[in-house]
């Protein structure tokens, strides 16, 4: 369970989605019922649309900055986790969970929301904060579950299609290292067909992206198989990493969707790993002031 310092601060932002229109730009969902209204600026971002970049801020500062709108709507919040075997590897499992309950607090407080592992099972939708430990609870007994959900891209494709369309506005979160050797644009399609925005957030360990060099021993923690590798191995690989992520990004922007890559810092106790979590989140836009 998150901190009550961490709730504290929680409380003071929102989820920001641009499921509620795509003719007003980022969007905040809250209760029914009220306007758009200008809420706050963040960093420009890659696949953010021009005409919400504010150019006098531009003209005097010389930086780029979107335009935020909050939308006094309610929005329905599909959390998606990847339990697969490879984010058991660098503090990636642990530090997912801690961005879901994070996500989950703000998202639960004001619109129904439903957690999926993608082997399949879900929490029930609950909206509100007396619910909220049901939530936390159903993704504390996600650690039990790991080695059985399927590989993360097909699973999720199976997630979106399992799932009825969505009749009202609609977020699909995904956490996930979307470590699977299969392309990603079916599973986004398969998002978009049932009419959900979504935003993925892709969570790396250094040893993802930055495997020190040295004569090492490659196991796939999916399949099983192993390979001797020496630095010249190492190098390509870590070309490769970067470039997955690449892809990943380039194929959620192309759908219309939002991509971030959040790393998994070094060890660090419970309460440190929880403000690492909490100031990515805010950093990358996805929670926003009230």
């Amino acid at each position: 369970m998150i901190t009550p310092r961490s709730r504290a601060l929680l409380d003071r932002y929102a989820l920001a989605s641009r499921a509620l229109s795509r003719e007003s730009g980022e969007r905040m969902a809250s209760e029914p019922g009220q306007s758009v209204e200008f809420h706050d600026f963040r960093a420009y971002q890659f696949g953010d649309e021009l005409r919400y970049v504010d150019w006098r801020v531009y003209a005097r500062t010389g930086r780029l900055m979107t335009r935020l709108f909050q939308a006094e709507r309610s929005i329905r919040l599909h959390l998606v986790l990847d339990t697969s075997a490879s984010m058991l590897l660098g503090g990636k499992a642990r530090y997912a969970r801690l961005l879901a309950q994070l996500l989950v607090y703000v998202a639960q407080r004001d619109a129904p929301t439903q957690v999926h592992l993608l082997d399949g099972r879900g929490s029930r939708t609950a909206q509100g904060l007396a619910a909220i430990g049901k939530s936390w609870r159903f993704l504390e007994e996600a650690e039990t579950l790991r080695g059985e959900a399927a590989a993360p891209i097909s699973a999720l494709k199976r997630f979106a299609l399992e799932l009825p369309p969505v009749r009202s506005a609609a977020l699909a979160l995904v956490v996930s290292d979307f470590l699977e050797d299969a392309p990603l644009q079916g599973a986004l399609a398969a998002l978009r067909a049932r009419g959900l925005d979504a935003s993925l957030v892709q969570v790396m360990s250094e040893g993802d992206l930055e495997p020190s060099e040295g004569q090492l021993e490659l196991v796939d923690v999916e399949s099983g198989d192993r390979l001797q590798v020496g630095p010249q191995e190492v190098r390509a690989y870590r070309e490769e990493a970067h470039a997955f992520v690449r892809r990943t990004r380039a194929a959620a922007v192309r759908a219309g969707f939002r991509h971030l890559l959040l790393r998994v810092p070094p060890s660090a106790p419970e309460q440190e790993l929880e403000r690492h979590a909490f100031a990515a989140l805010v950093r990358e836009g996805v929670l926003i002031r009230r």
